[in-house]
């Protein structure tokens, strides 16, 4: 796979302090702006998907991975954005099998439902989670969205 182009207006990047504990919410909103800058056309439930899986992978570092370092922001070609949320940790998540009487551990499985695409590849001494979701402008006034 070919790096993505790194041009300062297709990436943003928000570095987490190692103290006090790195906050969930702020990359959310560095999520919610970027997206607002990038595609102010976005369809508001596909934005909301994507705000949620961003949370995801920032939550899932939080609490397996002694917390996120980085949320990296890229807006690919095809109106795709990747989310990237590098940890300390070098543990590959797994996507686990469906328990649905247990409160936690959903979050691959929502992040894998949501994204056109993730994975993980190392990085540094840890590891980069990232995932892709397509974004799609809202339809007209008076016209459903089709999917598909």
């Amino acid at each position: 796979m070919r790096p993505l182009p790194v041009h300062p207006a297709f990436h943003r990047r928000l570095t987490f302090p190692a103290w006090p504990a790195p906050d969930v919410s702020a990359g959310i909103a560095f999520t919610r702006s970027t997206l607002d800058a990038w595609y102010p056309g976005a369809d508001p439930a596909t934005a909301a998907d994507v705000m949620l899986v961003a949370g995801e992978l920032l939550t899932n570092a939080a609490e397996h991975a002694g917390g996120p370092l980085a949320l990296v922001l890229r807006r690919t070609p095809h109106d795709r954005i990747r989310i990237e949320v590098t940890d300390a940790a070098p543990a590959t998540p797994q996507l686990q099998p469906f328990a649905p009487h247990t409160p936690r551990g959903h979050g691959l499985r929502i992040i894998d439902h949501l994204a056109t695409s993730w994975g993980c590849r190392p990085a540094g001494d840890g590891k980069s989670v990232w995932a892709e979701c397509d974004l799609t402008p809202a339809p007209p006034p008076g016209r459903p969205h089709r999917t598909g």
